[in-house]
C-alpha cells in the first residue's frame, strides 16, 4: 500500500515539474477565488445562496399551514394594510362594488401565473366561504356576491389561493414536501427572485423538539414562546424578541351557563394576575386593527374589589381546564391567586380535546381575525363557536349591525360599543399576547 502511495506522489511531482507554470496558475486562481468569492459574486451581482432552515412548532396540513408559510406560497384577492384594512392584491387590476354593496366584481390581471407555469384565471378561484356566491364572468373577471350587505367580505378574501398540489401564486414555489403520520414534516420553498434565498421549513411536535433541533444543528432559525436560559450565552446566536398581536392571545374563557353570575365572573377577572403591562390583551380585537378600542375595563389585579364582587355568592369549586401543557405554569399561578383571594378550591385539568359544554373555565389561546367581525365567537346563535355560551341581546344586536354596516366610521363606533359591553359581561378574562423569540444561528 505504501509503495502505491509513494508511486502516486512521485508521478504527481514529475507532472508538476513538467507543467509547473500551468499548475501554479490553476492553484493560484483556485485559492484566490475561494478567498475573494464574496467580492466576485458582488461584482457580478450574483448571490451566494444559503438556504434558510427554519424550525416551527405544530402539526400542519395544507388546510392549516401558518400564515408565515402560506403568504410566501401564494396570495389572496385582497391583502391587509398595516391597520388591517383590506386592499386589492396584485392579482387584481380593479374592483367594482355594485347592487348596494352586495356584488363585488374583481377584474383580474392577465399576466399572473401559477408556480406550475399555468396562467391564472377567474376559473381558478376556489374559495369556499359560507354565505358567499362566486361566479366567473369571463376569463379575467369574477363576481363574488352576498345576499345581504356583508362588511367582512373583502377581509375574508385575504386567504391565499393554493391548489391541492401546493401550486401557488406567491414569491416562492414548493419544490419538496415530506410527511410523517399524515402531517407535513418538511416543506422546501424555492424563490422566484434569484436574489432571494431558498427556505426549508421543518415542523416539530412541541417546543422542546424545536429547541433540540436547533441545538444539534438541524435548523438555523427557530421561533419559540419562551426563551431557554442557556441561549443567553449560546455562541453565534442572535435573539430577537417580539410581542405577537396579530394571530392569537392568551385568554380564560368562562362557561356562562355554569358561572351565570356576572359578579362572580368579574370577581375572577379582578383576582387574576395579568403580568407585563406591555403584553396586556384587553379584548378580542387586535391593537393593530382600525377598530381597536383601548378604553374598556382593564380588570387589573385588585384583590379587594374581587372580594367585594364575590360578596355572599357561593362557589363550591372551579375546575380550570387547559389544552396546552405550555400553559400549565400560568394555570398553577391562577389557581393559587383565585384560592388565596376568593377562598374556594380550584382544580386543574389537562385535556387535549375539550368538550365545550362541560368545562367551567378554560385557559387557552384565542384567535385574532383579519376583520373585527366577532359574530362567530360571541353571538348567541353560534352554538358551535360561541364557546362561552354568552347570551346578551345587546351584544347580539351590535354584532349583527357590525357585519351589515359598510361605512368604516360607523363600524368603528359599533365595535367600540361591542368591546365595552363584552368586557362588562366578562365571559372571558383577556390576559396577554404571546412573546415570540426568534433565535438565529450566525454564520
Amino acid at each position: 500500500m505504501f509503495t502505491k502511495l509513494h508511486f502516486k506522489i512521485e508521478l504527481f511531482w514529475l507532472y508538476f515539474k513538467k507543467h509547473w507554470i500551468i499548475s501554479s496558475l490553476i492553484l493560484f486562481l483556485t485559492i484566490s477565488t475561494f478567498i475573494f468569492r464574496q467580492q466576485i459574486f458582488n461584482f457580478y451581482n450574483l448571490p451566494i445562496f444559503h438556504p434558510q432552515i427554519i424550525g416551527l412548532e405544530g402539526r400542519y396540513t395544507l388546510e392549516n399551514l401558518p400564515d408565515e408559510v402560506t403568504q410566501k406560497i401564494s396570495l389572496g384577492l385582497t391583502i391587509l394594510s398595516d391597520h388591517q384594512k383590506p386592499e386589492i392584491s396584485k392579482l387584481v387590476k380593479s374592483l367594482e362594488v355594485q347592487n348596494e354593496n352586495k356584488d363585488y366584481i374583481f377584474n383580474l390581471n392577465d399576466n399572473i401565473y401559477w408556480s406550475s407555469g399555468k396562467k391564472f384565471t377567474a376559473y381558478d378561484i376556489n374559495y369556499e366561504i359560507p354565505g358567499l356566491t362566486i361566479t366567473p364572468l369571463s376569463t379575467y373577471s369574477i363576481k363574488i356576491s352576498s345576499e345581504t350587505e356583508f362588511s367582512p367580505l373583502l377581509s375574508s378574501l385575504t386567504q391565499p389561493l393554493i391548489k391541492s398540489n401546493f401550486d401557488g401564486l406567491g414569491d416562492y414555489s414548493v419544490i419538496k414536501i415530506t410527511y410523517q403520520d399524515g402531517y407535513i414534516k418538511t416543506l422546501n420553498l424555492k424563490p422566484k427572485d434569484k436574489h432571494q434565498n431558498s427556505i426549508q421549513y421543518h415542523f416539530y411536535f412541541d417546543q422542546q423538539d424545536v429547541i433540540n433541533a436547533y441545538k444539534i444543528g438541524n435548523v438555523d432559525i427557530i421561533k419559540v414562546n419562551s426563551l431557554p436560559a442557556e441561549f443567553n450565552n449560546w455562541g453565534q446566536t442572535k435573539i430577537t424578541k417580539e410581542i405577537e398581536t396579530t394571530e392569537k392571545y392568551v385568554v380564560i374563557f368562562i362557561n356562562t351557563q355554569k358561572i351565570n353570575s356576572k359578579q362572580i365572573r368579574q370577581a375572577l377577572a379582578y383576582a387574576t394576575p395579568k403580568g407585563d403591562k406591555n403584553q396586556r390583551c384587553l379584548g378580542p380585537i387586535s391593537p393593530n386593527s382600525w377598530a381597536y378600542y383601548p378604553a374598556v375595563k382593564e380588570y387589573n389585579l385588585n384583590k379587594t374589589r374581587a372580594k367585594e364582587l364575590l360578596g355572599e355568592e357561593k362557589v363550591e369549586n372551579i375546575n380550570l381546564t387547559i389544552n396546552d401543557r405550555n400553559l400549565l405554569p400560568l394555570a398553577e399561578e391562577i389557581k393559587v391567586a383565585w384560592q388565596n383571594t376568593l377562598g374556594f378550591p380550584v382544580s386543574i385539568t389537562i385535556e387535549n380535546q375539550i368538550t365545550f359544554d362541560n368545562y367551567d373555565v378554560l385557559l387557552t389561546y384565542g384567535a385574532i381575525t383579519n376583520d373585527p367581525d366577532q359574530y362567530l365567537f360571541w353571538h348567541s346563535t353560534q352554538t358551535n363557536t360561541n364557546i362561552t355560551k354568552i347570551n346578551n341581546p345587546r351584544i347580539d344586536k351590535l354584532l349583527e349591525e357590525g357585519r351589515q354596516t359598510i361605512d368604516q366610521i360607523e363600524r368603528k363606533t359599533i365595535y367600540q360599543d361591542f368591546q365595552t359591553y363584552l368586557l362588562e359581561e366578562s365571559p372571558a378574562i383577556f390576559l396577554y399576547y404571546p412573546t415570540v423569540y426568534t433565535i438565529t444561528r450566525s454564520k
